[in-house]
């Protein structure tokens, strides 16, 4: 079984003891993993990451904008769909038979966008990660400001 150490508002947890640091497995350790690859840039080395917040600026809708190739929301999609598909197979290639079929991803849903009501310069998103064991789903949400 796989684990790893417990981030938390991106500092490591320490053990209420104060002695040693808390670490998480199976589903916990999924769901900080698949929040890591949504809010990081790609990294160079792994190709791991999303680099959502490369699109700051890129929205579209402004008009200075107006001629971009692809929406930013097909953009925003698709770095989502290719980020969660190189953690997948990351997963698969890397300590495979140390991992339980709870930490691994079997599929996801494609990103859900909707501009924000109280501010239409935010973009909201939701993604459905289903694991390999079939019986453990979850989503995550955040927001992005365009």
């Amino acid at each position: 079984m796989a684990k790893t150490l417990k981030f938390q508002n991106g500092d490591i947890v320490r053990e209420y003891t104060n002695v040693g640091y808390q670490t998480i497995t199976d589903n916990q350790k999924l769901k900080q993993d698949v929040a890591n690859i949504l809010t990081t840039a790609v990294r160079e080395s792994t190709g791991l990451g999303c680099g959502l917040e490369e699109l700051v600026g890129d929205d579209s809708d402004n008009p200075v904008n107006s001629h971009a190739t692809f929406p930013i929301i097909f953009d925003f999609q698709t770095r989502v769909r290719i980020g969660l598909q190189r953690l997948k197979e990351a997963q698969r290639e890397y300590f495979f038979l140390q991992r339980s079929p709870k930490e691994l991803i079997y599929d996801f849903s494609p990103a859900q966008l909707w501009r924000d009501t109280s501010d239409p310069r935010s973009i909201q998103w939701k993604v459905d990660v289903l694991t390999e064991d079939g019986s453990t789903s979850f989503s995550l949400n955040g927001l992005v400001r365009v």
